[in-house]
């Protein structure tokens, strides 16, 4: 598993933070589930914070 997501477009962005909507939906959430969640959460706020 990656340890740092990079996102360098908006389309990218977009498709991250839906990503990370749909993976909260599960029912049971993983460790892996929520250390993913963490780290697509930092790519989208690093984003925002560099681009937005």
């Amino acid at each position: 598993m990656a340890n740092e997501i990079v996102i360098k477009t908006e389309k990218q962005y977009e498709d991250n933070m839906i990503a990370v909507f749909e993976l909260q939906e599960k029912e049971e959430l993983t460790p892996a589930d929520l250390k993913q969640i963490e780290l697509m959460l930092k790519a989208g706020e690093k984003y925002e914070a560099e681009n937005l």
